[in-house]
């Protein structure tokens, strides 16, 4: 059956910095009552919080066929992912790769320089469009199935993400450029 999974991921953060906002971000959440602090075996659980609905689409929701009634309270979680982490939506066909320089979608995609940079933390692709190099961590992909960073947001069986709400994180992140990743695990 698998797992609808959906990563708010912040772009900008550093390895040295990750933990600091991923708290940050933890706690913005946690104050806006759009999720809540449960323990569980001896550690704290992140679960959807009273005011979970002001940050999803919950008409759109439609693949849990459990929740029949929309004031009905989702079983979501969160979970901060620090670390150099490639966050991928469900492994599928592959995409094109859009150049942040000239926006030309590139069929293969800067597939080398992900392995290097998931090594090193850094990589810089070269668009075979326009000439121009770009790091990866800037490329986007057609969809938004994949985003490179040290900090992503992982909510696990949430409906779908309202727009505005990626972009709250964002501001409380310190306008931190973020993407979000969904895909059935």
């Amino acid at each position: 059956m698998g797992t609808y999974q959906q990563t708010v991921v912040d772009l900008d953060v550093s390895a040295e910095e990750a933990s600091t906002y991923g708290r940050r971000g933890r706690e913005w959440l946690e104050n806006m009552g759009i999720i809540r602090a449960v323990p569980w075996q001896g550690e704290v659980a992140y679960l959807t919080g009273p005011r979970w609905r002001e940050a999803v689409e919950v008409p759109s929701w439609d693949w849990r066929a459990g929740i029949r009634d929309v004031k009905e309270e989702p079983c979501g979680e969160l979970h901060v992912v620090t670390g150099r982490t490639v966050f991928a939506a469900a492994p599928g066909p592959a995409v094109p790769a859009i150049c942040p320089r000239c926006a030309a979608p590139v069929p293969d995609g800067p597939v080398e320089a992900i392995g290097t940079w998931y090594e090193t933390g850094s990589a810089d692709v070269d668009c075979p469009a326009c000439g121009r190099d770009a790091p990866l961590r800037d490329w986007e992909w057609t969809d938004d199935c994949v985003a490179f960073g040290y900090l992503g947001f992982q909510l696990d069986d949430w409906p779908p993400l309202r727009p505005r709400f990626a972009d709250s994180l964002r501001r409380a992140l310190g306008g931190h450029r973020v993407r979000v990743v969904a895909g059935k695990s």
